[in-house]
């Protein structure tokens, strides 16, 4: 330990400045010299991103032939359709590519605007690699490359051949110094990988698999209760101003103000918790080193990779339904995830329902000694009119391990910030609050922008008091790690 450095008095000169900053010298991206040969990726990659403006084209069409009757306008549309689009696919594929040069990666890409992205692989987190069923159809993947300090996934090489995709894979994680496991091989090819001497074994998963039928009720339960609040708000309107002004001339304004909006919001939750149901199923945990191996999805098939040793703060959902049967989902933050903005920020599903025990197995596995269940204290009675439904279900407690905080209603949730992760603490105070004696605390993670820790409504002593206690154990935390992450 270092002894402590005096306090400097006001008389006193300021001390000078040390000859250079200190940490990691600035980043300086160089560029590969002229003739560098670019690798390509595949040649349908322009046809895969383009699907959707496909789509609609072809929905067009046959909306057109079906009330025109006009079959050869058809059959033009779709050669001119395929000879532009095969024209300006071999157009694009001249400007695409990737070369790797050194320890960096450079994309290049665009043609009327040009684009060159260099990432530098000193700074990778993670590959993971991602299989649309779209490139599941041709056996192509795309690799989303996510560097520490960017802003969620920095770069991504879509589309190229599966096993070019491995390859390139290792290749990045080899020259990071990363090395990670080999994502698991898709059933088709499951015969030639068990034939191969030389395949290294799956480790076993952590907790056991999340069966259809779990999933399936753990998605419809968590989706319920909004559905039929809406439901409910919206009869009871109806209802009430019917037998008021008519029941007809009510429908009619009704439908257009209300009714087909609600619809199409109906439509796109239904579709939110289908995506994220066919999303979580297979899902597979495993611990290989330092990483955590995630393996998920039906249609979409993608290969997770989270450093444990980035791991920013670890959160446990509980919807209302999941509340009796004790489940809950447990998500991971990472601090290149931190970096994005607040509009944008997500998170790595560790768990997508489980019991106590599959809980508590995630948690310690992604933070070491990490408890799943905690004991919150509320915040004082004075502040419940401010929080009137959410006041029983809000709290916040200091941890051996962890900064915990509770919030929510619908779906209540625990968010656990390690200590050695908290960057900077505030203490927030409104005018509102200032009457009632009451401030917020803040625990910011790497990046600021991130996952914040939020304990609100805490009497003026208390969270003070906290915010001493938060920046104290900060820096313990912090003195312990080497590297230090920022």
């Amino acid at each position: 330990m270092t002894p402590e450095a005096e306090p400097v008095r006001g008389d006193e000169p300021a001390p000078p400045l040390a000859p250079a900053p200190y940490g990691p010298a600035p980043y300086a991206p160089s560029a590969p010299p002229e003739g560098v040969q670019r690798q390509r990726l595949h040649p349908l990659t322009p046809l895969l991103e383009s699907v959707r403006f496909l789509t609609a084209a072809a929905a067009a069409v046959g909306v057109q032939m079906f009330t025109s009757r006009n079959f050869l306008f058809a059959v033009y549309a779709a050669v001119a359709a395929a000879v532009v689009g095969g024209i300006a696919s071999l157009i694009a594929l001249q400007f695409r590519g990737f070369v790797i040069w050194g320890r960096e990666l450079h994309i290049y890409g665009g043609v009327f605007t040009r684009s060159h992205r260099t990432v530098p692989l000193d700074r990778l987190q993670s590959v993971d690699l991602a299989r649309p069923l779209r490139a599941r159809v041709f056996g192509l993947a795309q690799l989303n490359i996510e560097v520490a300090g960017g802003d969620g996934t920095d770069a991504r090489l879509a589309y190229l051949k599966h096993d070019r995709a491995l390859e390139l894979r290792a290749e990045l994680l080899s020259i990071a110094g990363r090395p990670g496991a080999a994502p698991r091989v898709e059933a088709a090819d499951e015969g030639a990988a068990e034939s191969t001497a030389e395949a290294p074994e799956r480790p076993e998963p952590l907790v056991p698999p999340v069966t259809v039928r779990k999933l399936a009720g753990a998605s419809l339960l968590e989706a319920l209760p909004v559905q039929l609040t809406a439901l409910l708000v919206f009869g009871t309107a109806f209802a009430v101003t019917g037998s008021i002004f008519g029941f007809t001339q009510v429908a009619t304004a009704l439908w257009f103000g209300f009714f087909a909006p609600a619809l199409l919001g109906y439509l796109q939750s239904t579709v939110a918790t289908v995506n994220r149901f066919l999303r979580n199923c297979r899902f597979r945990i495993t611990r290989d080193g330092g990483n955590l191996l995630i393996e998920r999805g039906l249609t979409d098939t993608s290969h997770e990779t989270v450093p444990v040793d980035r791991v920013t703060a670890v959160s446990f959902d509980e919807p209302i339904l999941w509340r009796r049967r004790d489940w809950r989902r447990v998500e991971v933050w990472t601090a290149a995830m931190a970096q994005q903005s607040a509009s944008v920020v997500k998170s790595t599903t560790a768990l997508p329902v489980g019991g106590p025990a599959e809980v508590a197995l995630v948690a310690a596995e992604a933070v070491p000694e990490l408890p799943a269940a905690f004991e919150v204290e509320r915040p004082p009675r004075r502040a419940r009119w401010r929080m009137p439904l959410r006041w029983k279900w809000t709290g916040a407690m200091l941890d051996e391990q962890v900064f915990v905080v509770r919030q929510g209603l619908w779906v209540n949730t625990y968010v656990a910030v390690p200590y050695a992760r908290i960057q900077s603490v505030r203490v927030v105070q409104g005018p509102i609050q200032r009457m009632q004696g009451l401030a917020t605390v803040h625990a910011m993670t790497a990046g600021g922008l991130g996952h914040t820790a939020k304990a609100a409504h805490r009497d003026v002593g208390e969270a003070v008091a906290m915010a001493a206690e938060l920046r104290r154990r900060a820096d313990a935390a912090a003195a312990l790690e080497a590297p230090r992450l920022s």
